[in-house]
């Protein structure tokens, strides 16, 4: 049974939530609740949870906050999920930079988190055969080489689960190394590489007119049109509809 970690400042929200994950998910269960990130790192640290919900927009600390701190920790990874409503959808944004899995919009849909926590178990399970692997030569990539390897992967698998979580266990290597490669030989973090391959290439594809912009988020690994929309806008300054009318004759 996998352990999860539920964080709002608002109860009725971590009921609904709780309520959700319990009648409707299957191997997973909320063993804990938090009003705010500092109790939630407490907690975190006791009963080490596999998932967490975080709200995005709380007193004194954010949710933002929450991920970075979980991103850090080599030796307990956890999936994070980011909720938030549609007018604090910029926390998202900066969610997936330190590492966020998905996100929920407020009001919680219950089908939505049936959906999200069937890509979570299978992200898991991965996890769990990937990190009984070990590396066949007996020496380990030097940074730059294993940079190399990671984006040649990503590239290769674009439209797959590239999250840093993900990575991290394919490459059997922690999210702060993750992070140190990349900003050493790249100048960016993972987040930051992964999210301006994707922005490179949906503008490739989006100049091909016969492409409906719901297959360019799919062909990039996006679950959510919406999502990919709002990505978009934030990097290039303009929706991907509006990016596309300027290719047509």
């Amino acid at each position: 049974m996998y352990k999860v970690l539920l964080v709002d400042d608002e109860p009725a929200i971590l009921e609904a939530e709780k309520r959700a994950i319990s009648q409707r998910i299957r191997d997973f269960e909320v063993i804990a609740e938090a009003y705010s990130v500092d109790r939630a790192i407490e907690i975190f640290e006791e009963i080490h949870p596999e998932v967490v919900l975080t709200d995005m927009k709380m007193p004194r600390k954010s949710g933002i906050e929450l991920i970075k701190y979980i991103g850090q920790q080599e030796e307990k990874p956890a999936v994070c999920i980011a909720v938030s409503s549609y007018s604090d959808f910029h926390y998202v944004h900066d969610a997936f930079l330190y590492g966020g899995f998905d996100y929920l919009l407020k009001p919680i849909e219950p089908a939505k988190i049936e959906e999200l926590f069937d890509r979570i178990q299978k992200l898991l399970a991965s996890m769990k055969k990937e990190q009984s692997r070990v590396y066949l030569s007996s020496e380990k990539p030097s940074g730059r080489e294993l940079v190399s390897m990671i984006e040649h992967y990503v590239k290769s698998h674009l439209s797959e689960d590239n999250s840093i979580i993900r990575i991290c266990s394919r490459f059997m290597i922690s999210q702060p190394y993750l992070s140190n490669i990349f900003k050493k030989y790249e100048g960016c973090t993972y987040n930051e590489y992964i999210i301006n391959l994707k922005i490179t290439e949906a503008k490739k594809l989006l100049e091909c007119h016969d492409c409906l912009i719901g297959e360019v988020a799919e062909a990039l690994g996006f679950t959510d049109q919406f999502y990919f929309s709002k990505v978009f806008k934030n990097a290039v300054g303009c929706t991907p509809r509006e990016y596309r009318k300027q290719f047509l004759v």
